[in-house]
C-alpha cells in the first residue's frame, strides 16, 4: 500500500464505517519534519491512541485494543481534519492479565512518564491541544492518561468506558473484558482476526463480579480463559453501529460545533 500525498493513507486505511465520504487521515509519522512543522503551524491538534498488548480471551488478537482506538481515532483525525500521531501499543495492565501469554505491560508510572515525555517533545513544536483515546479501563491505565500535564497545551482524554452504550449491548460494558463489545468491533473492523470457533462465555455472578472491577473493566479469574461476559452475542452489524455512534459522539463532542472550551467527552 501506497501512502497518498501529505501523509496520508490510501485503500484499506481509510476509515469505511461512516456513510461520509471517507477522507484519509494525516498522519504526523508519514510527513517530513518540514511539512509537521507547516501543519502544526496552521492547525496544532494531535490525536494520540493509547492501545494495550493484552490478552482478550482465545477469540481476540492481543492487539484487540490498539487496533479498536486506531481505526476510530483515525476516523475521527479524518473527518475533523485533526493531525493523528502514531499509536501507543502498550498500556497498563492487571497482573491477572500478565499471566497469558504474549501480554505486555507498562506500569501505570511508567505509561503517565511516556505520555508526558511525549507531550513535552509535541508542545515545544507548537501542539496546543492533545487528546489522548482509549478503549481499555484498567484502573491505573486509566489513571495514567487522566493525569497527565502540559504546561502550555490542553490536554484531554477520551475513554470509551465513559460513554454510554446501552442501546446498543445487552450487558454494561464495564461488565465484561473481551466480552460483546470488543468482539462487535472487531468483527465489524477486522472479522478476519476474530476466533469465531474459540467464543467462549464466562458468566460470573453480579456479587463476585464487582470485587473483579478494577477500574472501569473486570479483570479475569485466575486460571480462566480471559474472558468476562458475552463475546457470544456480538455481531458486525451491533459493531458497525457502535462504531459509527463513537464516531459522532466523541467527534461531535471533541470538535464539532460548540466544542470549543466545552467538557471533554468522557
Amino acid at each position: 500500500m501506497e501512502p497518498g500525498p501529505r501523509g496520508e493513507l490510501d485503500g484499506d486505511d481509510r476509515y469505511d464505517g461512516s456513510e461520509m465520504t471517507p477522507t484519509a487521515a494525516v498522519r504526523l509519522d508519514r510527513l517530513p519534519w518540514s511539512e509537521a512543522t507547516e501543519r502544526l503551524s496552521r492547525d496544532p491538534r494531535l490525536i494520540l491512541p493509547v492501545g494495550t498488548c493484552m490478552q482478550h480471551g482465545p477469540h481476540l488478537p492481543l492487539g484487540a485494543d490498539a487496533l479498536i482506538i486506531t481505526r476510530l481515532a483515525e476516523a475521527i483525525a479524518a473527518r475533523y481534519e485533526v493531525l493523528l500521531a502514531p499509536t501507543l501499543p502498550f498500556g497498563a495492565a492487571s497482573p491477572r492479565d500478565a499471566e497469558y501469554a504474549g501480554t505486555a505491560s507498562l506500569s501505570g508510572k511508567t505509561l503517565h512518564r511516556v505520555l508526558n515525555e511525549l507531550v513535552s517533545c509535541w508542545e515545544a513544536h507548537g501542539v496546543e491541544e492533545l487528546v489522548l483515546m482509549t478503549v481499555h479501563g484498567y484502573g491505573p491505565h486509566l489513571y495514567a492518561l487522566a493525569t497527565v500535564v502540559s504546561e502550555t497545551a490542553r490536554i484531554r482524554s477520551v475513554d470509551l468506558h465513559a460513554i454510554d452504550l446501552s442501546a446498543f449491548l445487552r450487558q454494561p460494558h464495564t461488565h465484561e473484558h473481551a466480552g460483546e463489545l470488543a468482539t462487535a468491533l472487531l468483527l465489524h473492523l477486522a472479522p478476519e482476526l476474530v476466533r469465531l470457533e474459540a467464543i467462549r462465555d464466562v458468566v460470573i455472578e453480579e456479587r463476585k463480579l464487582q470485587k473483579l472491577v478494577a477500574g472501569e473493566e473486570p479483570v479475569p479469574v485466575s486460571g480462566s480463559i480471559g474472558v468476562v461476559g458475552r463475546p457470544s452475542r456480538a455481531s458486525a452489524e451491533t459493531g458497525r453501529a457502535i462504531f459509527e455512534y463513537l464516531i459522532d459522539h466523541i467527534g461531535s463532542g471533541l470538535f464539532g460545533s460548540g466544542a470549543e472550551g466545552g467538557q471533554d467527552v468522557a
